[in-house]
Order: C-alpha cells, then sequence, then structure tokens
C-alpha cells in the first residue's frame, strides 16, 4: 500500500508536536567504527507493503554481500515518534527512513541528524557516477541541516498534480488557468460538476488555494504567512488573487453538491470508477495506486475504467512559481548518535544503486529519483513534469506552511481554506481578511 499524503501529514504534524515537547538533542555524531557487522535500521514501513518487500530483498542481498547483520524493525508511520527518544538517550538506530518534511521537520534545527554530503559524494554499489550525479540536486537541497549539508537520501519521489481520465479527455491540453477554466465550462455545459475534492479532508481543499498562490506569488507565499505575527504577509497580493480564481469555480457549481457532505474517499473514489460526472482530481502521485487499488477490490477492471494521466497545476499570466512543482521525498537518514554510521551509509550506497532501487517503480509502483529508472505505469505525465522542475531547481516541499508552522496549518489554514469551499466567504476580500485575523490571533496564542 502506497503512504498517501493524508498519512504523511497527519504524521508529519504528529512528529512536529512530539519534537516540541521533547528535550533538545545535541548535534554531536559518535564517531562510527570501522568495519561495523551490525547495522540496526528503523523503517516507517509494515510487513506486506510494497516498499517493505522491496526493502527486505535488497536487505537479504546486503546481508550476504557485505557481511554485516542488519537487525530491521519494521515500525511503521510514527518511526520519528520512536527515534526521538531513543536519540534522546543516546542509543537510537543507525538508520530509519521517512518522508523527507517529516525529518526535517523534526531533526534538521537541532542537528539531531547526520549531514551526508560524503555520501552524495560516494558511488552507488557497482556504479561509476557519484549518488550526487544520480539524485537530482534539486532534491538534496530540500532538506538540509544549519550547515547546509543533505540529511536525506531519498529512494522515492512524490508529488502533488492535477489527474485526469485519458479515456475520456484523450486530447486535453490545458497549460493556462484561462484554457483550464475554458474546459471546466465546456465540461459543465455537457452536464459535468468537472472538479473532484473530498470535503471532509481540508488540507486537500487547500491543495487548491496553495498551489494557486505558489503560482502567482512563488514558493513561499502561504509560509511567509505562517510566521507572519502583524499578518501582513496576507496582503501578498498573490493571496488575493489565488482566492479570486478559486472563488468562481466554488460558487459556480463547478464541485458536486455532496462534496462537503461525504467522507474520504467518496469523491476520489467516484472520480475514478466514473460514477461521479467529474474529470479532474488534484492529488499526490498515489492517486492511480490508491485509487486503483480500490477498483480492484471492488472488482472493477482498471485498465478499461480508467487511464491515468495528469497536467501540472495550471499557470497564470507572470506567475512567479508557474515552473514549481510540490514534492515529497521518502527516503534514509542517519541520527547524529547512531553508533554504526558507517554501516548505514554503506547501506544506503547500497540500496540506491539501480539495480536495488528500481523495486520502488517497479514493485511498489512509485516513482525514484534516478532518471534512468523507468516511471511505473500511470506516473508518466507527472515523472516528466518532476524532471523538468528537478532541472529548473524549481522544487518545493510543503509550501502550505506546515513545515515552518504545523500548529498554524492546522488551525488557520486548512479550517479557513474549507470555509472558503464551504461559501463562507461573500467575496474573496472576505476570506483574505479572515485568514489574516486568524492568523494574527493564533500566532499571537502561541507567543
Amino acid at each position: 500500500m502506497l503512504i498517501s499524503k493524508r498519512m504523511t501529514r497527519m504524521a508529519g504534524l504528529a512528529t512536529a508536536l512530539a519534537i516540541a515537547t521533547t528535550v533538545a538533542m545535541t548535534g554531536c555524531s559518535a564517531t562510527p567504527g570501522n568495519a561495523s557487522k551490525t547495522l540496526t535500521y528503523w523503517s516507517m514501513w509494515k510487513q506486506g507493503e510494497p516498499q517493505q518487500v522491496v526493502l527486505a530483498k535488497a536487505i537479504s542481498k546486503f546481508e550476504k554481500e557485505t557481511g554485516i547483520d542488519v537487525k530491521v524493525q519494521w515500525a511503521g508511520r510514527n518511526v520519528i515518534q520512536q527515534v526521538t527518544p531513543r536519540q534522546v538517550a543516546g542509543n537510537p538506530p543507525d538508520l530509519f527512513d521517512q518522508a523527507g518534511s517529516a525529518i526535517s521537520g523534526a531533526f534538521a534545527k537541532n542537528n539531531g541528524v547526520l549531514g551526508l554530503s560524503d555520501v552524495y559524494d560516494s558511488k552507488p554499489t557497482g556504479e561509476s557516477k557519484e549518488i550526487g550525479e544520480v539524485v537530482p540536486k534539486g532534491l538534496s537541497s530540500l532538506y538540509t541541516n544549519s550547515k547546509h549539508e543533505p540529511i536525506l537520501v531519498p529512494y522515492e519521489v512524490t508529488g502533488t498534480t492535477l489527474w485526469y481520465n485519458g479515456l475520456k479527455l484523450p486530447d486535453l491540453s490545458v497549460q493556462t488557468w484561462s484554457e483550464f477554466t475554458s474546459e471546466l465550462d465546456k465540461l459543465k455545459a455537457q452536464g459535468q460538476t468537472p472538479i473532484a475534492v473530498d470535503g471532509d479532508q481540508s488540507y486537500y481543499e487547500a491543495y487548491w488555494f496553495v498551489l494557486s498562490a505558489l503560482r502567482h506569488g512563488g514558493a513561499d507565499v502561504i509560509t511567509d504567512i505562517a510566521t507572519d505575527k502583524t499578518g501582513k504577509a496576507a496582503d501578498n497580493p498573490a493571496v488575493l488573487a489565488a482566492a479570486k480564481d478559486l472563488f468562481p469555480l466554488i460558487q459556480g457549481g463547478y464541485m458536486p453538491s455532496d462534496f462537503s457532505g461525504t467522507k474520504w474517499p467518496a469523491q476520489q473514489s467516484a472520480w475514478a470508477d466514473g460514477s461521479s460526472k467529474t474529470s479532474f482530481l488534484l492529488m499526490g502521485s498515489w492517486a492511480p495506486s490508491e485509487t486503483g487499488g480500490a477498483l480492484q477490490k471492488s472488482g472493477i477492471d482498471v485498465a478499461s475504467t480508467i487511464q491515468y494521466r495528469s497536467t501540472p497545476f495550471p499557470t497564470v499570466a507572470g506567475g512567479k512559481g508557474n515552473q514549481t512543482t510540490w514534492v515529497d521525498d521518502f527516503g534514509f537518514a542517519i541520527p547524529s548518535k547512531a553508533q554504526h554510521a558507517d554501516a548505514a551509509k554503506q547501506f544506503i550506497r547500497f540500496f540506491t544503486a539501480k539495480d536495488q532501487m528500481e523495486g520502488i517503480a517497479s514493485t511498489a509502483a512509485n516513482l525514484t529519483p534516478r532518471a534512468d529508472i523507468a516511471a511505473p505505469e500511470g506516473l508518466a505525465d507527472f515523472a516528466d513534469e518532476y524532471q523538468k522542475s528537478a532541472d529548473a531547481g524549481q522544487l518545493v516541499v510543503n509550501p502550505d506552511g506546515s513545515s515552518a508552522n504545523s500548529q498554524w496549518a492546522s488551525q488557520v489554514l486548512y479550517p479557513t481554506v474549507a470555509d472558503l469551499f464551504n461559501k463562507k466567504f461573500e467575496s474573496p476580500t472576505a476570506f483574505v481578511a479572515a485568514l489574516k485575523q486568524r492568523t494574527v490571533a493564533t500566532l499571537a496564542a502561541q507567543g
């Protein structure tokens, strides 16, 4: 099962809150011993999940080829909450994995994980190019410590994009916001409510607002609001421009009439199986795996029902963030107090090799950071979008402000956007005013 952004976000917010109450960790790393023969690895995956199967196979091969005994614990999504107290006590695992945004939020500021520049300067096992050459620099620079060293070596890439069914819209070509809204108008005239969204998941609604604001004003528009006690960052013209773009779609019947009253994953499932009159789903790159798996469980033939296609969120005239892609990555980190960091780095080099990492694509049906590993079926469009942004240095993590201030995101952004989608504001200006007022009040309460 693929971990969805829904699960990642819940884990990330819980992690941030847990870390806030934990004793600060030192940034000193243990001096790794020479030729460690033991490696303790705690993974976010559960037994039987595709990623776990891929990693377990690699671990077995690694043990046979190196003689290193890997003591692995399939800890599940709360792995960071388990690593943290062990790090404070001085006996953490040597290696763990999770979403890069969650690892960065928990450990980057206090240097709780090692900088991995030396790993990026080394080569995957059996290969001639360095890891820093096969993993795009645009990814390695997303998660860094106070010394600007990379702290994550990713093996899986996820991101947010606009999904549609290629069987129903085989000739779709919408690049700009005006082209997109024209397509929506055409579909609405045919009796559709073309936008699918699960209204009980407010951060899914927030995708629309965040990406629209990002397109208009660049990657830091929402993050700036999350940390501004004066509230003036909400006066950024990009915020109002995004609200003005979305307001007519929300008010004009472009979404199913019951979207706010149904429970996830009702709307995305209905989009996938065609039982609703919707065409577009703004969702993470897990959409094919998540909805396709649900179709299979329902006895529906996926190939004849949906062809997973995606297109980047539409650009806007003069937009500062028109080439930016919202991503997150899952990968390896090493606690600063790891006792066998050398063995951990050796395993990272081993798994980063193409013949190991390609299982993430072929078995787990997810995108990898390596351009020489073909994207799985259904992710080809997003892979192209991601690669272009990576090459241009235009990747961004959590532009919704959740990394900068997780409480603000959960207490202000998501519920305020939910109110927008539930038609509780009489105008875009009223929405912006509420966002600003709630930000000021919440940040004042935070102290």
